[in-house]
Formats: structure tokens, C-alpha cells, sequence
């Protein structure tokens, strides 16, 4: 839309057509994901320590390591291909006009200054971020953020429990939560790091094949499991989200 401005036109005056600029709509790829074992008939049959059914146990250990997978994806993957395998493109490809930081030096730190500034840039273009997903380093930093000194922490004495963390952040621009997440990769080298600053309801998964899993055809004495999901991440506006990348945590 068009900025805000004083809106006062002469009385009388003819309409002045605005000029209609046709939407853009931006598109991705769906990738396929899948995790395959064989069990043994014999080694379904007889009886196991901990466990009924070796199929039951290692599928439910194969759907968290797909979850897993997926996640890995959805955030890290720079560009959507088309070529085989196809994959799609993550919140690294998504995220491009809310983003600081192209390359990466000593003094690329994560400070509160920074942190708010992102959520500026974010605010500024229409955004209202809510979360913040951050790998172990940068969490860390943001639990030592105190708002000009102004953390208030209340724990009863007879808990005996140190607090040093921040799990919510209250900014001029909204609260959001502060969520820590293992699957962020490393950007340009070991030692930098990114977070992301996002709107929650302006990215979605695409779902084209739920998880499904399957036993497969038999060739011989044992059984084949099938556990595959075809899927996307969809972005309605990407610049309502911001990304810190390249942060020095050497």
C-alpha cells in the first residue's frame, strides 16, 4: 500500500486514477523426504528386551529423525532446484530484504542495539514478529540482553534455583518469543551463525504428500518400511521476517 499522507483533494476536483501494479507471486518447489529400514522376520519374531515389535520401535525412531530432516530443511536451504532431487527453499532463501550482515568479521557480534534494529526493519515494512528462532551461542547472548537494566527476575529464595535466561523479549515493536533451535547451520564459516526474527502466520508448510508409512513388497525373509512425505515451505511475505546472519560467535 501506499505510505500514509495528508489525504485532501480540491473540491470538485476530476478523480486522478492511481496507477494498479498487478501482484507478484513468487514460487517454490516441493521436496521429497524419505527414511527406509529392513527388520528381519526372525529378528521381529522372536522376543526383544524393551520392546514387542522392532518395526514399531524403529519406525517411530525413523519419524523423528525425518522430522528432524525437515526442519533442517525448511530453515536451512538457500535456493528451491528444480533439477533431481528437487528441494525447496528454506527460511535462508526466503528471507532477503530484512537482512544484516553479508559478510561475516570480528565485529559482526549480536548485540541489543542490533536486535531491536531487526525488529525495526521488520515493523517498519508491516511486520509484527512474534518469534525468533536462535542456535545455542546467540541464545545465550540474548539471555544477557536486561533492557537498560530493567530484567526483572522473581524467584522464591526457598527454590534455590538460578534463572539466566530469556525466554521472552518485551520490545517497543511487540513481544516475541525467544525459541532455541539445534538444526540452524553454521553461514559462511564455523564460527558465524544466524537467527531469525519472524511473523508466524506469514509462513505456512505446504503439504503435497503427507507422511506416510508403508511396508513394502517382500523379496525375501525379512520386511522393507517405506516412511516418506513430499512438502514446502510456503512464504506469504517475507519481508514481514528479518534474519541476522553472519554472526561472530568464534
Amino acid at each position: 500500500m501506499a505510505p500514509a499522507s495528508n489525504n485532501a483533494v480540491t473540491e470538485g476536483n476530476d478523480a486522478v486514477w492511481a496507477t494498479i501494479t498487478a501482484q507478484s507471486r513468487y514460487g517454490n518447489y516441493t521436496q521429497i523426504s524419505a527414511k527406509w529400514f529392513k527388520i528381519s522376520d526372525t529378528l521381529e519374531t522372536h522376543d526383544k528386551y524393551g520392546r514387542k515389535s522392532e518395526i514399531a520401535y524403529q519406525t517411530g525412531l525413523k519419524l523423528k529423525e525425518l522430522a528432524k530432516d525437515m526442519e533442517y530443511a525448511l530453515i536451512n536451504n538457500a535456493v528451491a532446484t528444480s533439477t533431481d532431487p528437487r528441494s525447496t527453499k528454506g527460511l535462508k532463501g526466503w528471507i532477503s530484504t530484512c537482512i544484516n550482515f553479508t559478510t561475516g568479521t570480528s565485529s559482526t557480534t549480536l548485540t541489543e542495539a542490533r536486535f531491536n534494529d531487526e525488529l525495526q526493519r521488520a515493523w517498519s515494512r508491516g511486520g509484527n514478529p512474534d518469534m525468533v528462532i536462535t542456535p545455542a551461542k546467540s541464545k545465550r547472548t540474548i539471555s544477557t540482553f536486561d533492557a537498560l537494566d530493567r530484567l526483572t527476575v522473581n524467584v522464591p529464595a526457598d527454590t534455590k534455583k538460578v534463572i539466566n535466561a530469556v525466554d521472552y523479549y518485551q520490545s517497543d515493536f511487540g513481544l516475541v518469543k525467544v525459541y532455541l533451535n539445534r538444526h540452524i547451520a553454521t553461514d559462511d564459516a564455523a564460527n558465524y551463525e544466524s537467527i531469525f526474527i519472524l511473523e508466524k502466520n506469514k509462513w505456512a508448510l505446504g503439504t503435497l504428500k503427507p507422511v506416510t508409512t508403508e511396508k513394502l513388497a517382500k523379496t525375501g525373509l525379512a520386511q522393507g518400511i517405506q516412511i516418506s512425505t513430499e512438502y514446502g515451505l510456503i512464504s506469504r511475505a517475507e519481508t514481514a521476517s528479518g534474519r541476522i546472519k553472519n554472526i561472530y560467535n568464534g
